[in-house]
């Protein structure tokens, strides 16, 4: 009978939790949902409700709609400015294993930031210490989430650019945020806070420590920096990363493309390359392919 239970738990066979909630951490039924929101007491996670405000540009872009160059880059700027100022302060309270925010426009889920940490005693500090606190003059609604694997919780379709529900989609749509800034990022926090690595190598070491006894040595030999590069535009091996990041993406778009099109698939088009950290002809490619998808809807209909 145990067994039993285990097995259905968290799934939609489960009559009594509510599988999304546990998988996505929020529902969008909310209180009035018929099956049980059990918030977990602690969790390495912690969900941020509603804590980023989109931009209508950013809206704009989230439901499909055509979006000018200008504000595509002005809509990445501030996403970007929000995320590293929210990164580097939930740092403090301990290290972060990810951090992501969603692009969905949805009502439980539109704005909402999920931090996971290393640890549960991490999580705890960040928990108790912003306690009543506000950002941008609106207070911090906050609760532990039971995501702790963000990879179910996001919509497969949407990574392949093939998700017809857009902005509205119950699955997690992450905003995009460029790879090797994220990195950056990170390695900051560890500059910053270098016990974090510390007790992860300590933690290592006690587990098998021959296997990284010559890893110590070498560490001793040779001393990297990893400093966060300080300007945004100006860096030109900055700007390499970020440009094969978005050739990843932009191969990944072709692709969906493709596989709605085969050979009648239209030819793509390129707009002029800017210095962002995160490409905006990238999001101009899934607006047009969003647009390509509504009119061969329309085809199957009529």
């Amino acid at each position: 009978m145990a067994g039993g239970l285990e097995r259905v738990y968290g799934t939609e066979e489960d009559k009594v939790n509510c599988s999304f909630y546990i998988k996505i951490g929020a529902c969008r039924y909310e209180n009035k949902c018929q099956r049980i929101h059990s918030i977990p007491p602690i969790s390495q996670t912690i969900l941020f409700k509603h804590m980023y405000q989109n931009s209508p540009m950013e809206v704009a872009i989230a439901s499909g709609n055509a979006v000018s160059q200008a504000g595509i880059e002005e809509a990445l700027e501030k996403f970007e400015n929000f995320y590293e100022d929210v990164f580097l302060k939930l740092a403090e309270f301990g290290e972060i294993e990810d951090l992501i925010v969603c692009e969905n426009i949805g009502d439980h889920l539109v704005g909402n930031v999920y931090v996971k940490y290393t640890s549960e005693l991490y999580a705890e500090s960040c928990f108790n210490a912003l306690q009543n606190l506000s950002y941008e003059n609106r207070p911090l609604s906050m609760e532990y989430s039971p995501v702790l694997d963000f990879s179910s919780a996001k919509c497969k379709q949407y990574i392949d650019g093939t998700c017809q529900r857009g902005g509205s989609c119950n699955y997690l749509h992450l905003k995009k945020i460029s790879t090797k800034f994220k990195k950056s990022l990170f390695n900051q926090m560890y500059e910053e806070h270098p016990e974090y690595r510390e007790k992860k190598e300590k933690e290592v070491n006690e587990k098998s420590p021959k296997k990284h006894k010559k890893k110590e040595k070498k560490s001793k030999k040779k001393k990297t920096s990893s400093s966060r590069e300080s300007s945004r535009r100006n860096s030109i091996e900055r700007q390499k990363m970020i440009n094969d990041w978005n050739e990843t993406g932009i191969q990944n778009v072709s692709q969906a493309q493709k596989m709605m099109y085969g050979n009648n698939m239209p030819a793509p088009v390129y707009t002029p390359k800017v210095s962002m950290r995160t490409s905006p002809e990238l999001l101009q490619l899934q607006l047009q392919l969003a647009a390509l998808k509504e009119q061969l809807a329309a085809i199957k209909m009529s």
